[in-house]
């Protein structure tokens, strides 16, 4: 490799000429020479201009230097190039492959990608379960706009409960380089998609407050829908009240003294229309003889004994009752959890442990979240139990160490009896989402929630220039790259680890 050429041509990246760049970098090897340094670098100035092919190939060469290493940073790159040009299924294969490198500081930025790619492609539930593991990554500096698209991802899947969910925890974690109206707009659509159009009002209006952000087509028609549907319920109340009937004095309604409810359908009866009042006094006392000879013959034991076991089967059923009002089932919560683990970790039947009224597609969402886990064991820490629904904060403690704590709303299975999983949601705590960044490389501005493919221009990854859309990808340049093996300036533009 011509040393001379390569620190001009990494003199060239840095100044922003990246066509000069690219030749002077494809000029440092000689022919048939492996440089994975040299090739990663051409490759970043090749995204800058817009050559994605090239820029693919000059990855694929790289990573063929197997002294270099760094496969996850060239392997999300390589997909970044290829999403670029539109070949997603490349690109889904690319940034798999990058997640399973286990040295590849930032996975992040690969499944960031990954979703971004699977989307294209319409695959929704695996596109969300990507956008996921971008957010829980402890990586990750800003995972706002990840768990803004996985609430997208939950919409399109009909979970709006659940995007609500996603989206308020985005609002949590907003950074500088996330736009928080975006956010607000994306709640008011799972808002308003769960039927709760007050709400959907509020973040509608939130979202536009300042007169910058503007509505697209299918979120400033939820919004009127949202506003109308607020308007015609303030209408029916108002008619409801109008219409409540006035006291005051009407007619005299005749009320059988003996039936005051009128549940019989007939008032006491006229004097003249019955004997009883023309009985003599030995006829009464006759037939009083006769009614206390059939009283005495119906008290039997019989009566009696059914009376008791009366009693039982009542009281048993009132324990039974204020059970089930307490939340207590066959299974419980704690064995829908633990069984629901077991059996995605084992290969097992996993649809007796989860709500029948799940879809598919929510029903895969669940059990890809919960797979890679082992033999670990999840214990409910708290529960709030109800008589059809519960919510539980379950800790999962994974075999190698270390605990993972998720809340789980559950309901009652077909049977009515036990409990069943209808949604599964990581608890996000501060310490999993602590930026870490050791090399002093910032987030690309392009890896937001407009769906963008960005590529760190250190020797991690890069996009081109961002343009808005999902099909580019920019490249950020970092001043002080730390040095790689070729030499030891620590501040000389080698690539850092991505």
């Amino acid at each position: 490799m011509n040393a001379q050429y390569f620190d001009r041509a990494r003199a060239a990246l840095r100044s922003g000429d990246y066509s000069a760049a690219a030749s002077m970098f494809l000029a440092c090897k000689e022919p048939g020479e492996v440089a994975g340094e040299v090739d990663h670098l051409r490759g970043n100035a090749l995204m800058k201009l817009g050559l994605y092919a090239d820029a693919e190939a000059a990855y694929t060469e790289a990573l063929e230097d197997a002294a270099y290493g760094k496969a996850g940073a060239l392997l999300t790159n390589r997909g970044k190039a290829q999403a670029a040009r539109g070949d997603y299924e490349a690109a889904v294969e690319s940034f798999t492959a990058a997640t399973k490198d286990a040295s590849y500081a930032t996975p992040y930025k690969a499944y960031l990608g990954l979703a971004n790619a699977l989307l294209k492609l319409d695959r929704v539930t695996d596109a969300g379960v990507a956008f996921r593991s971008a957010a829980i990554d402890g990586a990750n500096p800003a995972p706002a706009s990840a768990l803004a698209s996985l609430g997208d991802c939950f919409v399109k899947l009909g979970r709006p409960a659940d995007a609500v969910e996603s989206y308020l925890t985005a609002l949590d974690y907003v950074s500088p380089h996330d736009d928080p109206r975006a956010i607000e707009a994306g709640l008011g659509i799972a808002y308003a998609a769960a039927g709760r159009s007050n709400d959907a009002v509020d973040a509608f209006n939130r979202a536009t407050s300042d007169g910058i952000y503007q509505l697209d087509s299918d979120q400033q028609a939820a919004f009127e829908q949202a506003k109308e549907d607020v308007a015609n319920r303030a209408a029916i109340v108002a008619q409801r009240q109008a219409a409540a009937p006035a006291t005051g004095f009407g007619a005299p309604q005749l009320v059988d003294p003996l039936d005051p409810t009128g549940s019989t359908g007939g008032f006491m009866p006229d004097p003249s229309d019955t004997g009883f009042f023309t009985m003599t006094e030995s006829e009464m006392i006759q037939q009083d003889r006769r009614e206390t000879k059939i009283r005495r013959k119906k008290r039997h034991t019989g009566l009696k004994v059914f009376i008791v076991l009366l009693l039982l089967i009542i009281i048993a059923a009132g324990g039974l009752g204020f059970a089930y009002t307490r939340g207590f089932g066959f299974p419980s919560q704690q064995d829908a959890i633990s069984g629901l683990l077991q059996a995605v970790n084992s290969g097992e039947d996993a649809n007796q442990y989860l709500s029948p009224n799940l879809s598919d597609d929510a029903k895969s969402l669940i059990t890809s979240s919960l797979e890679g886990l082992g033999d670990a064991t999840a214990t409910v820490t708290g529960l709030d139990a109800g008589m059809t629904e519960s919510d539980a904060t379950v800790d999962v403690t994974m075999p190698q160490g270390g605990t993972v704590t998720y809340q789980v709303h559950l309901v009652r299975s077909s049977n009515h009896i036990g409990w069943a999983v209808e949604s599964l949601t990581m608890d996000f705590g501060t310490d999993d989402q602590q930026a870490v960044d050791t090399t002093g490389t910032a987030t690309d501005a392009t890896d937001t929630d407009t769906g963008s493919l960005s590529t760190d221009l250190d020797s991690t990854d890069v996009a081109p220039d961002a343009t808005g859309t999902d099909d580019t990808a920019s490249t950020d340049q970092s001043a002080d790259d730390t040095a790689g093996a070729t030499d030891g300036d620590a501040a000389d533009g080698t690539a850092d680890t991505m």
